[in-house]
């Protein structure tokens, strides 16, 4: 059975919430024109890790079967970065394949480079990272928390964007 394009599915759900980012559907949209920044393959030295990434669990077992995976087959899916500055990028999304990339002995990854604020970085890391199976109830919780203390997202409009029932992030 074929696995569900996530970021169609995700594009879909998320363009009817009347108050997202266009930049949010857009990065999702697997059917999005093509982008300024394009695919480009990027040495993996000069991404860094985002301070602000909303997983804080990386189980190196699983990066080692990623990096096993890579080592095979490649890269399949670009990561998302933003540019820092010259040269320098910071991951918004993709931390485990860059992660994995690297113990696979990579010199350069594919990465898909996006003008993006924080808050839709944010926005971005978490939709991602909540579309993953393997993520812990305290991750997930602490993204909500981070959105809702930090980014002021009340309950009510965080629910209403991850379509999740109310009393569920209470």
């Amino acid at each position: 059975m074929a696995r569900p394009d996530f970021r169609a599915a995700a594009a879909r759900r998320l363009s009817e919430e009347q108050e997202l980012s266009p930049a949010i559907i857009s990065l999702l949209s697997s059917d999005a024109p093509s982008r300024p920044g394009g695919i480009r393959n990027l040495p993996l030295d000069r991404i860094v890790p985002n301070p602000e990434q909303p997983r804080v669990t990386f189980i190196q077992e699983t990066i080692d079967e990623l990096a096993a995976s890579i080592r095979e087959h490649g890269v399949l899916q670009p990561v998302l970065v933003r540019p820092l500055g010259p040269g320098q990028f910071q991951l918004v999304a993709g931390e485990r394949r860059w992660r994995a990339s690297q113990r696979a002995g990579l010199d350069t990854i594919p990465a898909m480079i996006e003008e993006i604020d924080d808050e839709t970085a944010l926005e971005i890391a978490i939709i991602e990272n909540l579309q993953r199976e393997d993520l812990s109830p305290l991750d997930e919780a602490t993204m909500y928390d981070k959105m809702i203390r930090e980014h002021g997202y009340s309950i009510r409009k965080l629910a209403e964007k991850l379509g999740k029932d109310k009393g569920y992030l209470e």
